[in-house]
């Protein structure tokens, strides 16, 4: 499993100074070094989709996976800082997607779960921060 320490202040600080979809792409490769992430193993992805669902909380949990084999803590700041980004790069798109809560459910990176109805911001397995999944469902 991949694992690097992120320097989060020159995370913040790139940040604030982004403008750009070049600027992403550098804090990409610079800081969270995604050129050098392994793939995760094609048993580790059967193993983890084939987990039964799970109800938690009176919600149904289902399983998720990741294409890539890195730590969960890795995981978790670069999929909160790309959707940070995106609400920077794009506002209006952001907002316009903030408008449909129904497009997206919530997952937890650590737990690898994911559900489409929970109203609390932390995961109820692991109490970590859950992040929005989009469903990617069309009419």
């Amino acid at each position: 499993m991949f694992n690097i320490n992120i320097d989060t202040n020159k995370l913040n600080s790139d940040l604030e100074k982004i403008s750009s979809w070049e600027d992403w792409y550098k804090i990409e490769k610079d800081i969270f070094h995604t050129d050098e992430w392994p793939r995760t193993s094609f048993d580790r992805l059967e193993e983890d989709l084939d987990r039964p669902v799970q109800i938690i909380e009176g919600c149904e949990w289902e399983p998720t996976t990741d294409s890539y084999d890195i730590s969960p803590e890795v995981s978790h700041l670069y999929e909160k800082t790309r959707q940070k980004v995106f609400a920077i790069l794009e506002p209006e798109a952001d907002e316009d997607n903030k408008q449909h809560p129904e497009l997206y459910g919530k997952r937890c990176i650590y737990c690898r779960i994911w559900t489409r109805d929970f109203s609390k911001q932390e995961c109820p397995k692991c109490s970590n921060e859950l992040l929005k999944f989009p469903l990617n469902e069309w009419d």
